[in-house]
Formats: C-alpha cells, sequence, structure tokens
C-alpha cells in the first residue's frame, strides 16, 4: 500500500500505527495483517505489544472521561493550564 510505503511516516511505525487502530476497532482481519508486516518490517515483540498497550490505554482513558461525563471545555483549559 503506498501510505505505509511512500508515506511521510516510516512504512514500520505507519503499521505500528495501524495496528494500535487495528486492535482499538476489534478488526480481526486488520490485526494479523499489520503484524505479519511488521514482522517482515523487522519490529520487535516489544513494539507490537506496546502498540497494542498505547491502543488499550487510549480507549481505557476515553472510557473513563467519557462515562463519568467529564466536561470537554474544563479539561481543554487543564491541558493549556488554566
Amino acid at each position: 500500500m503506498g501510505l505505509y510505503k511512500e508515506g511521510v511516516i516510516a512504512e514500520k511505525e505507519a503499521h505500528l500505527i495501524a495496528l494500535g487502530t487495528s486492535a482499538a476497532t476489534k478488526c480481526q482481519y486488520c490485526i494479523p495483517y499489520h503484524i505479519s508486516e511488521l514482522k517482515r518490517l523487522g519490529a520487535s515483540e516489544d513494539e507490537i505489544k506496546t502498540a497494542v498497550l498505547i491502543a488499550a490505554d487510549i480507549m481505557k482513558m476515553s472510557t473513563l472521561f467519557y462515562g463519568n461525563e467529564f466536561d470537554l471545555e474544563a479539561f481543554k483549559k487543564m491541558l493549556k493550564g488554566e
């Protein structure tokens, strides 16, 4: 795919991003594809596991904020140090 091989993000890193996204969206077709590509590109097991852990962390935090109805504007102000 041109987007992975010719994009501004290096191919291995693009597949790490795609793997994390695939895990978060639970795409049963995408996960084995991106793992296969990552192994072809020399990604370590730790890199592969970390991509999935990052996706899991984002999903966890999103669920906590959303489920507790944390005010988005208050959150943005907090990020700005206000």
